[in-house]
């Protein structure tokens, strides 16, 4: 009897092949899409970041909007004149003492960013006035100032230009913090009719995030005058 030859004859070289190219593929599809979920991952991270940042400075503008620069509020130099204005008893130039937000309007808060370097201490420098990040302060609240505008300024100084909490991927990236004055004199930035008490002060904290591309920006009632004649 003749024994009948077996038509099993395995898998072939070819066929190994392409079931590997094809298991390669989903391995490479499924990689790029780990990938892809980690960078998401942490863009939400840092835009979730970015909206506690910008609402602390919203906070601590509102919060300190009765503050005067450069002197303490307790002070008992300062006279609180009828109309607003503000003297010293010592006869002192007083031109400078304004509320937080006046004091903003004037003088716009742009974070100095430390983009696509390490963590650094901006009050420490080298001989090419580079910060070094050998000396960095622990505490941000370490160095206190007699009002808390500049405390306030300083905070946020420290906390931005380190990258403390957020990255700075490029010089594309800003941080910043600007007040606009609104009433119906040319003493305002904008002026409108609506406006009929004393400047109302418009604050926006602008941030640009992840290379500029995205963006965020926050309005809000910083302080307001009324009309008292």
């Amino acid at each position: 009897m003749k024994k009948k030859r077996s038509n099993n004859s395995g898998v072939s070289i070819l066929e190994a092949l392409v079931s590997t190219a094809i298991v390669g593929i989903g391995f490479i599809a499924i990689l790029q899409m780990t990938n892809f979920s980690v960078q998401s991952i942490d863009n939400s991270g840092e835009r979730t970041k970015a909206n506690y940042l910008t609402g602390m400075i919203a906070e601590d503008v509102i919060g300190s909007k009765n503050s005067l620069f450069g002197i303490n509020s307790n002070s008992e130099d300062i006279i609180y004149n009828p109309d607003g204005s503000i003297s010293l008893a010592s006869g002192a130039d007083a031109s400078g003492v304004v509320k937080f937000s006046e004091h903003i309007e004037n003088n716009a808060w742009q974070a100095n960013l430390n983009c696509g370097g390490s963590t650094l201490n901006a009050n420490a420098t080298d001989t090419n006035n580079v910060a070094t990040s050998s000396s960095k302060q622990e505490n941000i609240y370490e160095t206190q100032n007699i009002d808390a505008p500049r405390n306030k300024q300083a905070k946020w100084d420290l906390i931005f230009n380190e990258n403390r909490f957020l990255k700075c991927k490029s010089n594309n990236e800003r941080k910043s913090l600007e007040i606009f004055s609104v009433c119906r004199w040319d003493s305002c930035t904008h002026n409108q009719d609506f406006v009929f008490d004393e400047p109302i002060y418009i604050g926006r904290v602008e941030m640009f995030l992840n290379d500029g591309r995205k963006r965020k920006f926050l309005y809000f009632q910083s302080d307001y005058k009324i009309k008292t004649e």
